[in-house]
């Protein structure tokens, strides 16, 4: 099956320096040249790239031209395949209708219908977690109540002459918005269940509805048991996020300073959420998370030339810790 073109969707504020310069094969997806296209890095067949050629031939023959003659095919060296969790997480994407989310947008992504697809796969995610089948059968409750309802509305029809009956449309009414399930919040339920299916054991990463169950259970092995660790936690600015790795960011009105803060708080309430690291590099790391901005996305982060996020802007959640996979095979 061809991959789905990205649906990307951009933030109205946050600067996009950082995504203007990234050659094609850094940005991921199918699509070809994002942000700057007239940057020509590595986007062979833009007009600008053909201005360039033609206004500036004795830079291109000295080497210093801004487009380079392609590559051949057999001199590219393959990328190595994505570990498990980050494809996990990919596939899920996929299914999601590969939407990407740049930076911080307040606006929501055009495509949040709950298709039955995608509802299925919600409620999957909760099928995972201890607890998550009393949620599941709340939503399936929820859903069946809203198609009537829905039903109901798409009736229409006139009155055939003197009878009160009214024709029944065989139209189908649209999927409702994705939106209606986001409660409880549901972006835990889909690491643990990427988790699973990636095969990821349960003693080294506990499903729950609650990312701090997971982070505690791995700070505490990391501590306890620093050699049969299968994450290890690091500081965002002391560690480059890898695919594979977990980007988690603290929700809560007291921030964090330090992830080791945590441990002092282990087993109590905190709101953070965690993404899949699925591709990194100088400029940019790629993450999927659940119950962004209520649907499956790829997001966008700026990164540092040696590929270790930047901070989020001062009104956003902060990044606080990585989790960085040990075995990934």
């Amino acid at each position: 099956m061809p991959a789905r073109p990205e649906t990307a969707h951009r933030s109205g504020s946050w600067p996009y320096q950082w995504l203007t310069r990234l050659p094609c094969s850094q940005v991921g997806g199918a699509s070809a040249c994002v942000g700057n296209e007239s940057a020509c890095d590595g986007c062979q067949d833009q007009p600008s790239c053909a201005a360039m050629r033609l206004n500036y031939p004795a830079l291109i023959l000295l080497g210093v031209g801004a487009c380079a003659a392609p590559i051949p095919i057999d001199a590219v060296p393959a990328l190595p395949p994505p570990p498990p969790l980050a494809r996990a997480a990919l596939a899920e994407w996929e299914v999601w209708g590969r939407i990407v989310v740049v930076g911080w947008p307040e606006a929501r992504p055009a495509d949040t219908a709950a298709t039955p697809e995608r509802f299925a796969r919600l409620i999957g995610y909760w099928m995972a977690v201890p607890g998550g089948a009393d949620v599941a059968r709340r939503l399936l409750d929820q859903r069946s109540t809203i198609a009537a309802a829905l039903a109901q509305q798409s009736n229409t029809g006139v009155p055939d002459g003197d009878s009160p009956v009214r024709a029944a449309s065989t139209t189908t009414p649209p999927p409702e918005d994705i939106s209606l399930y986001a409660y409880p919040a549901w972006s835990a339920a889909f690491i643990s269940a990427v988790a699973r299916r990636a095969g990821v054991p349960e003693s080294d990463f506990p499903s729950s509805s609650r990312h701090t169950r997971y982070i505690d259970a791995v700070l505490v092995r990391a501590i306890t048991d620093p050699q049969g660790v299968r994450f290890r936690p690091y500081a965002p600015e002391e560690r480059a996020p890898r695919p594979g790795d977990l980007l988690c960011a603290d929700r809560s009105a007291v921030p964090l300073a330090h992830w080791s803060m945590r441990l002092t708080e282990v087993g109590q309430s905190r709101p953070m959420h965690c993404d899949v690291v699925v591709r990194h590099g100088p400029g940019v790391v790629e993450a999927v998370g659940g119950n962004v901005q209520e649907i499956v996305a790829l997001r966008r982060f700026p990164s540092d030339a040696a590929g270790r996020v930047l901070p989020a802007p001062p009104v956003q959640p902060p990044f606080v810790l990585v989790l960085v996979a040990q075995d990934q095979g």
